[in-house]
C-alpha cells in the first residue's frame, strides 16, 4: 500500500500539468564564445506556468589575462618567448525558470540559476618552453531572461536568450605548486605576491554577461 502511494504522489504532477522533457541548445556571446546545452522539464500547456533545467557548457576566451605577470607570480622570472594565451571555462547549472505568454507564439521566460564554474587562463611561451595554466573554480548565481517563439504546442522552438552570472572571487592555483586565497592566507606563494596579484594577472569569471540564441525541442 504504501509503494503504490507512493506511486501516485509521483505520478500526480505528471497527470495534472502533462510535464514534458526539451533539450535547449544555445550557443553565442558567454565571455567571448560559449555553447550550453540544457534537459528541462516544463508544462507545455502552461497550466504550470515554471520550468526546471540542468545545464552544462562551455566558453572559450581570447584574452584570458597578462602573460608576462602570469609566468612571474605562478612559475618563474624568466623573460621571452611568443606568447600565445587563451582562456576556458566549464560550467554546470540548475536553472528555475517561470514561463509567460505575450502573445500567440511568443513568450517570455526569467529564470534564477546555481553555477559551478572551472575555469583556465593558458599560456604559452613559444620559443621558450614553457606552457602552463593558471585556474580557479568558483559556486556562483545568475538571472536571466529569455524571448522564447514556440512554433507549436510540444514541437521545436526558438529562443534568444540574455543574462548575467556572478562568481565571487576564488582560490587561485597552478601547476599544483603556488596557491593564492581569497583571505590573504596563501598556502604556498611566490616571491611575496598576494592574491590582488594573481587575481590580476588573469580574468577570471566574475560579472559573466551572457547573450546566446539557441533551439528547444521534446525529447520523446
Amino acid at each position: 500500500m504504501r509503494r503504490v502511494a507512493i506511486f501516485i504522489i509521483l505520478l500526480f504532477p505528471v497527470s495534472l500539468f502533462s510535464l514534458q522533457l526539451y533539450q535547449e541548445l544555445a550557443v553565442g556571446y558567454y565571455d567571448d564564445l560559449g555553447v550550453s546545452l540544457g534537459l528541462r522539464i516544463e508544462d507545455p500547456t502552461l497550466k504550470l506556468p515554471f520550468y526546471l533545467q540542468a545545464r552544462v557548457g562551455s566558453s572559450y576566451q581570447i584574452e584570458p589575462g597578462n602573460a608576462e605577470d602570469a609566468r612571474k607570480i605562478f612559475i618563474n622570472d624568466n623573460t621571452g618567448g611568443n606568447i600565445e594565451e587563451y582562456g576556458l571555462s566549464y560550467f554546470v547549472g540548475i536553472d528555475l525558470g517561470w514561463r509567460i505568454v505575450l502573445k500567440d507564439a511568443i513568450q517570455v521566460e526569467f529564470n534564477v540559476s546555481g553555477l559551478w564554474n572551472h575555469y583556465e587562463a593558458h599560456f604559452s611561451f613559444i620559443g621558450n618552453n614553457e606552457s602552463f595554466s593558471v585556474k580557479t573554480d568558483s559556486l556562483g548565481i545568475g538571472v536571466g531572461g529569455n524571448l522564447r517563439i514556440v512554433f507549436s504546442e510540444r514541437k521545436t522552438s526558438l529562443l534568444v536568450k540574455c543574462g548575467v552570472e556572478y562568481f565571487p572571487k576564488s582560490q587561485i592555483y597552478a601547476h599544483g605548486t603556488y596557491y593564492y586565497t581569497t583571505d590573504g592566507v596563501d598556502d604556498s606563494p611566490r616571491n611575496e605576491y598576494t592574491y590582488e596579484d594573481a587575481d590580476e594577472s588573469i580574468n577570471q569569471p566574475w560579472f559573466r554577461p551572457y547573450v546566446q540564441i539557441g533551439i528547444v525541442f521534446p525529447i520523446g
